[in-house]
């Protein structure tokens, strides 16, 4: 059994930070889009399915993104590919923050979109083969906190620019830029960095006695999905991802255009209280979760962060749109549970259950697959807010709904077929 409070090398770490900043970016882009959609929809004249639209092109080049990205990073190397993505973000997100134009926008968006995707699962593979096996619950699942910052971090500028109209959401981009452009410049200028990656990489070659093939070349994408001992793992990670993405995207790119037009508050309020539930989301993350995903508590979290986030959203629905202080309230209890489940095991089973060389793949291709249709998703959900608020919280409780049965299914699928998980281990 891993020692859960065992001090890891400070170089996992090191290597977590550095990599973490792809969720961050992914999580941050998506979020100041969702805070500048008010302002877009004002500053361009649009209706509420172009404004639906700006978040679907972004959903879908991330979606894209992250396909080909996790292929070529198996194919041609990782660290190569990973930096090539953290230089696109900054392309991208300089040419939002600046453009003149609707055009430009779109343009920016997509530049962005391609390259952030990318970077995230390039990154989780730039981890998993450096992190043996029995830390990289604790080490991957520590990059969600830098995804939850992205969050908190968007919304804080969000809210403290958001009397400025345009320019305030030009500084949300520049900001994204700043920080993707420090990334780039500390993992191809510094010795020291590149020295920890080559180091711990060629530790975990010589020490690490992986189940999988491990090799490095690509594993064959069309093998990936034709061997049912990867293809149903793909399928049901996909799925408990998906249905979990739903929401987190929903909320994510439209819980200020929710409680703006819907609840009636002011851009400040929403701005406000997103910002906080996701620190309370953090501290779950960092306190709770992140000590015990190596150990026997890792899908006792799963069954309570899953029962009270569908809880939440049912309560929401039974109170009624016209209720944000239900809503509020219900919201807040949401962003912590959701730390306990969704993205967080997503990110470690997408190292656990797939070879070495096709995880960069295998991640990709979920990935994508779930953005391409919360994209679908996100195109229809100012239309359905319009409609009807109370019949888009129903849907969201159906969608955990599935990702929890999902996720009872991938459980099932790892006890059969003895994949290597110490909640399992712990409990057998």
């Amino acid at each position: 059994m891993v020692n859960q409070h065992e001090r890891l090398d400070k170089r996992y770490w090191q290597l977590a930070r550095n990599a973490g900043i792809a969720s961050y970016l992914d999580a941050a882009l998506l979020v100041s889009t969702g805070i500048a959609l008010a302002s877009w929809q004002e500053h361009y004249q649009l209706n509420a399915w172009w404004t639906g639209a700006l978040s679907t092109i972004l959903t879908l080049c991330v979606g894209a993104g992250s396909f080909f990205g996790g292929r070529l990073s198996d194919r041609f190397g990782r660290v190569l590919v990973f930096n090539i993505d953290i230089l696109g973000v900054v392309v991208g997100a300089t040419i939002i923050a600046l453009a003149p134009s609707m055009p430009v926008l779109v343009v920016g968006l997509v530049v962005a979109g391609l390259a952030s995707g990318a970077d995230l699962p390039t990154s989780l593979a730039v981890i998993s083969e450096r992190v043996p096996e029995q830390y990289q619950g604790r080490v991957v699942s520590s990059t969600e906190i830098f995804w939850i910052a992205g969050i908190v971090i968007s919304q804080g500028i969000g809210f403290l620019v958001s009397s400025l109209a345009m320019t305030g959401i030009r500084l949300l981009f520049v900001v994204i830029a700043v920080v993707a452009l420090l990334t780039w410049l500390v993992r191809v200028a510094s010795p020291s960095f590149k020295r920890i990656e080559d180091d711990l990489a060629a530790e975990c070659a010589a020490t690490q006695s992986d189940a999988h093939e491990q090799t490095s070349r690509a594993y064959p994408l069309g093998k990936l999905l034709t061997t049912p001992r990867y293809l149903l793992p793909l399928i049901g990670l996909s799925c408990f991802y998906l249905f979990w993405n739903i929401p987190a995207n929903t909320w994510g790119s439209f819980l200020n255009y929710y409680m703006v037009t819907v609840g009636g508050r002011t851009q400040s309020f929403a701005t406000a209280c997103a910002f906080f539930a996701n620190i309370l989301g953090v501290l779950v993350l960092y306190g709770i979760y992140i000590r015990f995903a190596d150990g026997k508590h890792r899908y006792t979290m799963m069954h309570i962060g899953l029962i009270l986030c569908i809880a939440s959203f049912v309560l929401s629905a039974l109170a009624g749109s016209a209720s944000w202080q239900v809503f509020t309230v219900c919201y807040f209890v949401y962003c912590a549970a959701n730390m306990l489940h969704g993205e967080p095991l997503y990110k470690v089973w997408s190292q656990e259950l797939f070879p070495v060389n096709a995880r960069a793949t295998a991640t990709g291709f979920t990935y994508a697959a779930v953005r391409f249709i919360t994209a679908a998703f996100s195109l229809a959900t100012p239309a359905i807010m319009a409609a009807s608020p109370t019949t888009l919280l129903w849907l969201l409780v159906g969608s955990l709904c599935l990702s929890y049965i999902a996720a009872m299914l991938i459980i099932r699928f790892i006890g059969r077929h003895h994949v290597a998980d110490p909640a399992i281990k712990s409990r057998s």
